[in-house]
């Protein structure tokens, strides 16, 4: 069985008894367990991997338990102490009356994670206002981190500041301070400013702290995973985990309608991904998804040009017909992950003519760059 079909149903944050029987069924399978392990970290589900795992009592060979269970402990680690310099950041912006969201990772870690260091993450995001920005920054400063900061007449750096980096218990503990969700001049801009609702609150070591609220979260969440989901780079599967993961933890606090009227994309998202990670039946029975049949190719990324150059492609043994198929016939699953397609809504018009021309399009470009140098030489 390859990794990837182990990992694909790793992607999920509760270890129920049918999942723990499903996992069983498969880890009994031919697994490449050797490559299990970096494929895991990879994947970002290193540590909740070894969690799962256990939970369903399978035991993998020594060599790799060790290797996972080191994951597990490494990424404990790493988040009590990330969570520690989170507890001094946040108390000292709410002293400066500098309002905060904790995004992402950090915030899922404690808000939809059995522990908070099953949630691996390379750096801490935090939103606050634009006007506060720089302030919130030399904050950081004034806490012992190196954090960069533009001219006093130069503009603040579209989306977020420099990274700001400190040394903690032996960890490079990494802040990136947004004041722009997306960039500026994407659709999907959002600002402290714009966000529409309520914050969720949550205690990281006796400390409050605020997260964005159910609908803008989700929105948040889904359109990370739409600007990865690119012929260019795969998306990680503790996106998925992310994403499934606290629609379902608050499915009764989220108010679904409004979700569908702002961000349909959402909902597109969670009727793929429930092919990944099931969808639980409070959150079927509560929003309006359009579910369809099982998508051919679920989990299935784009494995074609240009993501892989012909070179590589050619040389890992791919026929020209293969390379072409791989390019332009995709799996139905990514494609409609890609085009921002429901389970339910067609494809032909897509996998005809929208992703044929997408992919041609750097190619015609490319020639009428080259076309256009020439004529200046």
């Amino acid at each position: 069985m390859p990794v990837n079909q182990l990992l694909t149903l790793s992607a999920r944050v509760e270890s129920e008894p049918e999942f723990c029987r499903a996992l069983t069924q498969e880890a009994n399978n031919s697994v490449q367990w050797a490559e299990v392990p970096a494929q895991a970290e990879t994947q970002g589900l290193g540590p909740l991997l070894y969690w799962h795992l256990k939970a369903a009592g399978v035991t993998p060979p020594l060599a790799v338990k060790r290797e996972l269970q080191s994951l597990y402990l490494r990424h404990r680690h790493a988040n009590e102490v990330r969570s520690r310099a989170l507890v001094d950041i946040l108390t000292a912006f709410a002293g400066a009356d500098i309002p905060a969201r904790v995004l992402k990772g950090v915030a899922l870690a404690w808000l939809i994670y059995p522990e908070p260091g099953l949630r691996a993450m390379r750096d801490i995001d935090i939103l606050v206002p634009v006007a506060q920005a720089r302030q919130a920054q030399q904050i950081l400063q004034q806490l012992g981190f190196n954090a960069p900061l533009p001219g006093p007449t130069e503009p603040l750096p579209d989306k977020h500041l420099a990274l700001a980096g400190r040394r903690n218990e032996g960890l490079q503990v990494s802040i990136e301070l947004h004041h722009n969700l997306f960039h500026a001049f994407d659709p999907a801009s959002m600002t402290l400013a714009d966000v529409t609702g309520p914050p969720l609150e949550f205690e990281v070591n006796g400390v409050m702290a605020q997260a964005l609220g159910p609908e803008d979260m989700l929105w948040h969440l889904s359109q990370h995973i739409a600007y990865h989901a690119s012929i260019w780079e795969p998306i990680r599967l503790v996106w998925v985990a992310d994403l499934v993961g606290f629609a379902n933890r608050f499915a009764t606090q989220t108010d679904w309608a409004k979700v569908a009227r702002l961000y349909p994309l959402v909902l597109n998202m969670l009727s793929l991904f429930h092919f990944v990670s099931p969808l639980s039946a409070e959150l079927r029975r509560l929003a309006p998804l359009q579910m369809g049949p099982e998508p051919h190719g679920v989990g299935l990324e784009f494995e074609g040009w240009p993501r892989h150059s012909w070179r590589r492609l050619r040389g890992d043994g791919q026929s020209w017909p293969e390379i072409v198929r791989r390019t332009f016939a995709p799996s139905a699953w990514w494609l409609r992950l890609h085009y921002g397609l429901n389970s339910r809504q067609s494809l032909f018009w897509y996998r005809w003519f929208r992703h044929p021309l997408y992919i041609l399009g750097p190619f015609y470009l490319a020639e009428k760059l080259r076309l256009w140098q020439a004529r200046r030489r």
